[in-house]
């Protein structure tokens, strides 16, 4: 074998697994929860946001304490802006970091994206056990439509994803 033939073999066994590396796919909606930060933490920690209502400048940490991975079921709700809100039941994990979250942030801001988008800001009052993120409103019927597609509604969990069953017919006498 040649060389140069050698080395285009060398070369492409090192550089395919860096070709499918960002392949990786992206969630169809992302569902964020993170908190006030402040300007003291700096730009790698926290980032300044305009929130809508209320109409103000805050700084939010930029690593989430809850996200889509921790959601198991929604239930989705008229908001309180004229959009939808809903209810995020949680998984043990996520339940535990909500928890935590609550406590630790107790009397300050807790910032809801949806998809990049501040959907909902709201005021920490303590800590919560039952595993369930309450976003108020802020969430887009497009956004409503991808979540069902994800994740069953709070209730109906076994049912998700199942196809329902063709009627039977009976043949004719």
């Amino acid at each position: 074998m040649r060389p140069i033939a050698i080395f285009a073999l060398i070369l492409a066994a090192h550089t395919t697994p860096t070709l499918f590396a960002g392949s990786k796919k992206s969630p169809e909606v992302t569902i964020r929860l993170h908190g006030e930060g402040s300007s003291v933490e700096g730009p790698s920690f926290s980032a300044e946001v305009r929130l809508s209502n209320p109409d103000k400048k805050i700084f939010m940490r930029k690593v989430p304490a809850v996200n889509e991975r921790d959601i198991t079921a929604f239930y989705p709700f008229p908001g309180n802006d004229g959009l939808a809100g809903a209810y995020f039941r949680l998984d043990a994990h996520g339940t535990n970091k909500l928890q935590q979250f609550a406590l630790e942030e107790k009397g300050r801001l807790a910032i809801v994206l949806v998809n990049g988008r501040i959907a909902s800001a709201m005021s920490i009052d303590g800590a919560r056990s039952d595993g369930l993120l309450y976003v108020p409103g802020g969430i887009l019927p497009v956004e409503i439509a991808l979540l069902q597609k994800k994740f069953p509604v709070i209730g109906s969990e076994s049912a998700f994803g199942k196809k329902p069953r063709p009627a039977k017919t009976e043949p004719a006498p």
